[in-house]
């Protein structure tokens, strides 16, 4: 399973974590391929619009040292997007601001 990162949506995260960012990023892949693996059981959708004709999800992803943070990707084939990372763990402000960050990108 390839995962790509959305430059701006993910890069004020890395910014942020920049020591970890190796670890998050392997910790984010892991995660993401369990859950398409599985069926994606903990996956929520994350906002109304589509990217690319895809349905945006969300999870809480634990990050070890760094905590815990919401990831939103799109998956279509065998290829994840991740589109935004944040730290807001609470659905309605991480929806609000991952639905301001998709306004602006696309």
């Amino acid at each position: 399973m390839q995962v790509e990162y959305e430059r701006s949506g993910c890069k004020q995260f890395f910014k942020k974590h920049r020591n970890e960012t190796v670890v998050i990023k392997k910790c984010i892949a892991d995660a993401l391929a369990v859950q398409v693996a599985t069926g994606m059981s903990k996956v929520k959708r994350a906002a109304s619009e589509r990217v690319n004709g895809c349905c945006v999800y969300e999870c809480r992803i634990n990050l070890k040292k760094t905590g815990s943070a919401r990831v939103a990707f799109i998956a279509k084939d065998d290829k994840i997007t991740v589109l935004f990372i944040s730290a807001t763990l609470q659905k309605d402000s991480f929806t609000h601001l991952l639905e301001r960050e998709l306004k602006e990108e696309y």
